[in-house]
């Protein structure tokens, strides 16, 4: 998979009805050869981060092509039910930056 250029913008949506479900929205700049769905794909944690902070990698699907000069923002929602207890933020990172969005 090849990763979103820049992470733009996070947002966390909860809820009232439903107070475990979670909706981490980002916006990103990618470079595209052909217009190919993003995804946000969560760590797999063996132990709690010390700081709590869950982190997602913004990527693209891989297509094996090379890309051109063309940029297009991109956007993704990633729908969580029952976030970890320990979680107090959420990190989205890109190839060539990352952000936090606090809970």
């Amino acid at each position: 998979m090849n990763k979103i250029r820049f992470v733009k913008d996070i947002r966390i949506v909860k809820e009232d009805a439903e107070p475990d479900l979670m909706a981490i929205r980002a916006k990103g700049v990618a470079e595209l050869k052909k217009l190919i769905a993003p995804v946000l794909v969560p760590r797999e944690y063996k132990d709690i981060p010390e700081d709590g902070i869950y982190e997602l990698d913004f990527v693209l699907g891989d297509t094996g092509e090379d890309y051109t000069n063309v940029e297009l923002e991109v956007d993704v929602v990633f729908r969580v039910k029952a976030m970890p207890d320990w979680v107090k933020g959420v990190k989205i990172n890109a190839s060539e930056n990352s952000d936090i969005e606090l809970i």
